[in-house]
């Protein structure tokens, strides 16, 4: 049965019991409030008349903040059950007292009555769905919402229909038991159905205040509504809508006053009223709700009330008849339960839990009494002293909803925003928890090293450094100048002139004595640049020196500025080291990779020797060298060695360097279908770093590649330039049509998983498949932070991957309300979690495609992909029987330009090569 209403209400088994448990809540205590208010219309409009009415309503309005005030007060002492059910029994013990005060102080019991049912419909709904934001979380709470507001509209419905039958028959009065039972049964099922639930889950109780969330007062719920964008937003929506609301009522009492004088007759219209306005009302909220909040959002349903409340005040400023009365307050009272109702609450659930409780128990009750104040002075100033008929107030309810509609429109931005803040604070909390671990653990790794007495780890760690570090030194490396391992000290002494750190140099000086002849070397070097000695004059005075360290040290001084400059002999010097080989010539030839860097021109002519050296150390030195001189020239050298597995990254920092004058190159490079697919593969990054509006053009330029892998590293380079310099995107509706097509291809790999099946034969293919549909997700939803610069998809897309259900939902709340139409109905099913992968592949029919009718289609399909992260999927399900039909499409996977791809092929090969045997046999 459950199962049963669960599909027909569209929520989930394990949500239904929740969202019955508020609904019963809600039933029984709207009922007892309607038939209240019933009774007290009838009881009040017969004994005072409407006009009277804006005095109550201003009473209730005053008193409303004293009796929150205590409520507020006892909640922080009590647990939350207690509370509830609590608050029930009291208020239905005082429904009896006010039975016996309406036989024995009539004068006194009208204004009594219509006061406390006031109060008691400020508290009692407000505690239901302060309860269900505390046990929902948002999208639980967008699929339960129409089920829990169907009770407020079930019990209006009920109401109405025991006031209709009962008050002519028994008395207006004797409506007040009812109201008490109501509210008695509502108490005990808070205590029955918590106890249950309790011991179902072992919980304890929780209290409904503490040190987080209990308030000292009213002051500080203001303070805290006051300093909130958001919750200033709501508060202005609930206190117009409340205010309009309240002069629509006014307007239909005085009407239905006018018409009828006895109280049971004004009593049994308005329980009629109730009836059928209840009865509107939970078709709307059936068929109407859900519909509009997940086909058009929260913007929307703030806006329909409004709507309908402008037609419905232009026709009794035209017409001014009972009519146009009961359209006004009808329309109002059936999409306030409903539509209204919910989008309202939804603008809640952002709000941080431990302010929830006390801002929501301030603004549903004191800002929403203070509206029906307001109502009340514009009817005391209007009605009574300007004796303005209902037809005449129509006119200032026109001019509320104007002001209710900007309040709306408000609110929803603000949700929105509210929304964007609390998952960028959840990426921000998870990468602060993260950065710093990863940074101390790089410091430590390297004080480790740097302390630790075996020379090799103290050359790791060096070597890390002077890679990561280029151009920078650390205190620690200075220490190590007087390490007892010699190469060490060498070491140590090429980081800080790299580094050009002179306040070493008298530590150097001394080092020219070193014992070992490679410190000695490096000692002179050091000098030759930073100190300006003449190597030759230290030559003679030392002795012992290479050959390589005593022509470095020559061609710097012949170098330099002055008397002594001979750019000439320099140069032939330096193209002598650069041609020097085998093993002897490495220091000779990585020395004058190091001078052309600190040299530049006229000497780079030397550089086009040394980029093609096959010493991984000479070829770093001398694309280093490339990227400070940057000529031109040597630029497709540069590009060749992008593909290199040891040196392509620091070719492509070199490479980035040049600027936008390399741009159109790596665009071709990029799109180059001949070039290395490794080398390719770099570029993005490349032109991530050049960071201009013409780099950022070469990539969207080549957004239509179709490796997945390379598309992938082109949007999110283009993601990074957004982030670094501002929208520098130009064309969005490619981009667009890009993350449709992305969104369908994902849809399609949906239809694969239910083709391959979960057999053993499919599982390797499938968890592959599922890591390329993350990567799938992860481009669409960059692509997306690309076509909506102003909102923060990265945030989005981290939210959804946390484990906190909370988190997730307000994510995927947030795509519901910033992407548009055709966007969202596409994309969040494929992100909310309570939508199984079956639904997926039947959607993906409508989305995608035809449904694929087998296993052995889908293999072939996936095989005939351009993707090569589809290619190897397939190629990871193919079986021996796949063999005799796919064998000659497998064999050319060997040849792929794709290393992902071959690898899948030869597994392919080898797996079925065995299986075929196997089979022979």
């Amino acid at each position: 049965m459950t199962g049963f209403v669960g599909r027909a209400l569209k929520v989930q088994r394990d949500e239904l019991g929740r969202g019955l448990l508020l609904f019963s809540y809600l039933f029984l205590v709207m009922t007892a409030y309607v038939v209240g208010k019933n009774a007290r219309d009838g009881l009040f409009l017969a004994k005072f008349g409407a006009l009277k009415l804006p005095y109550v309503d201003i009473a209730i309005a005053l008193l409303v903040g004293f009796v929150v005030a205590l409520y507020v007060r006892i909640g922080r002492r009590i647990s939350l059950r207690v509370l509830l059910s609590g608050s029930q029994l009291f208020f239905s013990a005082n429904a009896l007292l006010l039975l016996w005060l309406s036989y024995s102080y009539r004068t006194l019991a009208c204004p009594a009555i219509y006061i406390w049912v006031g109060i008691l419909g400020v508290l009692a709904p407000a505690q239901v769905w302060t309860l269900a934001n505390y046990v929902l979380t948002t999208r639980e709470a967008k699929r339960l919402y129409a089920l829990v507001g169907s009770g407020a509209i079930c019990g209006s419905i009920f109401a109405g229909l025991l006031t209709r039958f009962l008050a002519p028959r028994l008395g207006t009065e004797s409506l007040l038991r009812l109201v008490a039972v109501f509210l008695a049964a509502a108490g005990v099922l808070v205590i029955v159905a918590r106890a249950r639930r309790d011991d179902a889950r072992g919980e304890t109780e929780p209290a409904s205040g503490s040190a987080e969330t209990a308030a000292p007062g009213l002051a500080q719920s203001l303070r805290l509504c006051w300093s909130s964008d958001h919750l200033r937003a709501i508060a202005a929506v609930i206190l117009v809508s409340c205010c309009v609301s309240q002069l629509a009522t006014w307007q239909l009492k005085a009407m239905v006053t006018g018409l009828y004088q006895h109280q049971d007759k004004i009593t049994a219209f308005m329980g009629l009223f109730t009836l059928y306005t209840g009865l509107l009302g939970l078709v709307a909220q059936m068929l109407l709700t859900t519909r509009v909040l997940r086909s058009f959002g929260i913007g929307v349903a703030l806006l329909v009330v409004p709507a309908v409340v402008v037609a419905g005040s232009g026709a009794m400023a035209v017409l001014g008849t009972l009519a146009a009365a009961v359209f006004l307050r009808g329309g109002d009272q059936v999409l306030r339960y409903s539509v209204d109702k919910s989008a309202v609450e939804l603008l809640y659930l952002p709000v941080p839990a431990g302010i929830k409780m006390q801002v929501k128990s301030f603004i549903d009750t004191v800002v929403w009494r203070v509206g029906d104040g307001l109502a009340g002075l514009i009817l005391l100033l209007f009605a009574t002293h300007w004796h303005w008929m209902p037809q005449r107030i129509a006119w200032v309810v026109l001019t509320l909803t104007a002001g209710w509609i900007a309040a709306a429109v408000l609110a929803h931005r603000h949700y929105v925003g509210t929304l964007h803040d609390s998952i960028r604070q959840h990426r921000l909390d998870a990468e602060q928890a993260s950065a710093p671990v990863l940074d101390r653990a790089t410091t430590e790794i390297f004080a480790t090293h740097l302390t630790s007495a075996d020379p090799g780890q103290l050359l790791y760690a060096l070597s890390l450094f002077e890679i990561g570090h280029q151009g920078a030194t650390h205190p620690a490396v200075r220490v190590l100048l007087k390490h007892p391992s010699a190469e060490v000290r060498r070491k140590a002494i090429a980081i800080c002139a790299a580094a050009a750190d002179k306040t070493v140099m008298p530590q150097v000086e001394e080092m020219l004595r070193d014992r070992h002849v490679e410190v000695r070397t490096e000692a002179l070097l050091y000098l030759a640049r930073h100190a300006g000695t003449d190597p030759l004059a230290r030559l003679a005075e030392l002795g012992d020196f290479p050959d390589a360290s005593m022509r470095a040290g020559i061609v710097w001084y012949l170098a330099q500025p002055g008397p002594t400059q001979s750019v000439e002999a320099a140069g032939l010097i330096l193209a002598e080291m650069a041609k020097q080989a085998g093993a002897d010539g490495q220091r000779a030839r990585l020395e004058a990779a190091r001078l052309i860097a600190d040299l530049g021109e006229p000497f780079d002519e030397t550089l086009d020797h040394l980029l093609e050296d096959t010493d991984p150390e000479v070829a770093r030195q001398a694309i280093r060298a490339a990227g400070k001189v940057r000529n031109r020239r040597v630029v497709p050298q540069l590009l060749n060695r992008l593909s290199d597995p040891q040196l392509g990254q620091e070719a492509g920092e070199a490479v980035a360097k040049f600027g936008d004058r390399v741009a159109g190159t790596l665009r071709d490079y990029l799109a180059d279908p001949a070039a290395p697919m490794a080398g390719r593969r770099r570029v993005p990054a490349v032109l991530a770093r050049i960071g201009s509006k013409a780099a950022a053009q070469s990539l969207a330029d080549c957004l239509l590649e179709t490796d997945a892998d390379l598309r992938f590293r082109i949007i999110s380079a283009l993601n990074k330039l957004h982030a670094a310099h501002g929208d520098l995107v130009t064309d969005r509706s490619l981009i667009e049509s890009l993350a449709l097509g992305e969104i369908m291809g994902h849809y399609r790999s949906y239809q694969f998983l239910e083709a391959l099946g979960s057999g053993e034969e499919s599982a390797e293919a499938c968890a592959r498949l599922r890591d390329s549909m993350r990567q799938e997700l992860e481009r669409i939803f960059r692509l997306l932070g690309l076509v909506l610069p102003r909102h923060d998809f990265h945030s989005a897309w981290v939210g959804l991957q946390s484990g906190d259900a909370a988190v997730h939902d307000n994510a995927l709340e947030l795509l519901d309300n910033i992407l548009n139409p055709q966007l969202r109905n596409l994309l969040v099913p494929l992100l909310d979690g309570k939508v199984t992968d079956g639904e997926r592949a039947r959607r993906a029919e409508r989305a995608a495609g035809p449904k694929l009718m087998c296993r052995e289609e889908a293999v072939a399909a996936m095989l005939a992909s351009d993707d090569p992260a589809l290619k190897s999927c397939g190629l990871w399900a193919v079986t021996a029987a796949d063999w005799q039909r796919l064998g000659p499409q497998i064999e050319q996977c060997l040849a792929h330009p794709d290393p992902q791809v071959q690898e899948a092929a030869r597994q392919a090969q080898l797996r079925l090569g065995h299986s075929t045997e196997a089979g022979n046999a």
